[in-house]
């Protein structure tokens, strides 16, 4: 029974990010992670995501599935495709809206369709900008195994906040 497994997490100062934000845009900020010029966000380091493509309404995040991400059936736990799937959406929104502008979830819906284990290699976590609005923004993000095999689906409304004074 002490079968003990560890996993190491390091993140970057996130004091750095939020500097970032002040002083940048959003896209510029997540063009600058994606480069290893500024830290990922600590929850994404936590899980080992990696952001890989940063596009005007579209960003790629990829992960690795561990034994660390695994629930009691032996698949990744649908809590981490959430925060993988919001993560994306919402960085894929932050990428269309003028500097200083943020944005929070409102709500999600996740949609699992295929479940993800070690063996279904590289996960790649596809986030799109829908619709960016005044007051409110839509946002959809998809996870792909390793194989391009669609593994699950996530929608989002996010609320638009504008820039503090």
């Amino acid at each position: 029974m002490n079968d003990k497994h560890e996993v190491t997490v390091a993140w970057g100062d996130p004091a750095q990010l939020y500097a970032a934000h002040k002083q940048s845009t959003s896209i510029d900020l997540f063009r600058a992670v994606k480069d290893g010029r500024m830290p990922i966000e600590p929850c994404m380091a936590l899980l080992g995501a990696k952001l890989t493509k940063v596009e005007p309404g579209e960003i790629t995040l990829v992960l690795t599935p561990a034994e660390q991400h695994y629930d009691q059936s032996g698949t990744i736990q649908a809590g981490i495709l959430a925060a993988l799937t919001d993560t994306a959406a919402g960085y894929a929104i932050h990428t269309r809206v003028p500097m200083g502008v943020r944005c929070a979830t409102l709500e999600l819906q996740v949609s699992l369709i295929k479940p993800l284990t070690v063996a279904s290699g590289r996960i790649s976590v596809v986030g799109r900008a829908i619709r960016i609005g005044a007051r409110t923004a839509t946002a959809e993000a998809k996870v792909l195994d390793s194989a391009g095999e669609l593994c699950s689906l996530m929608s989002s409304t996010f609320i638009v906040l504008p820039p503090a004074l």
